[in-house]
């Protein structure tokens, strides 16, 4: 029996190491700003913790209130009423670029020995994260695609990064 049980665990330990290496590992990021470009529409900027490249993040207007508050101090209703219940929210990951630019992931919460991964756009997983002070990941190819480096932008001036819609002004909130 216990054979079984060792080869069950080395199988899902190399399930688990290859599915990490085609895809590539999460990468953690921290929280740099909340903005709102031209519109209103609030992006949140994350940043490669330990390193320097960005990811903008359009987020809905009910997200980046959460956000902004979590932000602020005080912890939100949800991650204490998981607490309440014997939860936790563990992180938020982001896992996909859609092809209208915006993000999917998913949040990972657990209940003692159970954990959950809920299905979710990229800015209501990051809010709920965010208002738990939990981790925020993203694949690395989230960042390969729709990631910013300085590199990216070393010599270009607005006006050549300009696409058919024209960049939107920034304005801190």
């Amino acid at each position: 029996m216990g054979l079984v049980l060792g080869a069950c665990t080395a199988g899902a330990l190399v399930a688990m190491g290859l599915r990490v290496s085609r895809h590539g590992g999460p990468v953690e990021l921290q929280v740099q700003e909340l903005v709102r470009v031209r519109g209103g529409q609030p992006v949140l900027v994350l940043v490669e913790k330990g390193g320097a490249r960005k990811l903008p993040v359009p987020v809905g207007h009910a997200e980046a209130a959460l956000i902004e508050r979590a932000l602020g101090g005080p912890r939100g209703l949800l991650p204490a009423s998981l607490e309440a219940l014997g939860g936790r929210v563990l992180r938020a990951s982001i896992d996909q670029v859609e092809s209208d630019r915006s993000f999917r992931g998913h949040l990972e919460i657990s209940s003692g020995a159970r954990e959950l991964w809920l299905e979710a756009s990229a800015g209501e997983a990051l809010a709920l994260a965010i208002q738990a002070g939990a981790p925020v990941v993203a694949r690395s190819a989230v960042l390969e695609e729709a990631g910013v480096s300085p590199a990216d932008l070393h010599g270009k001036s607005a006006r050549n990064l300009r696409t058919a819609s024209d960049p939107a002004p920034v304005e801190r909130l």
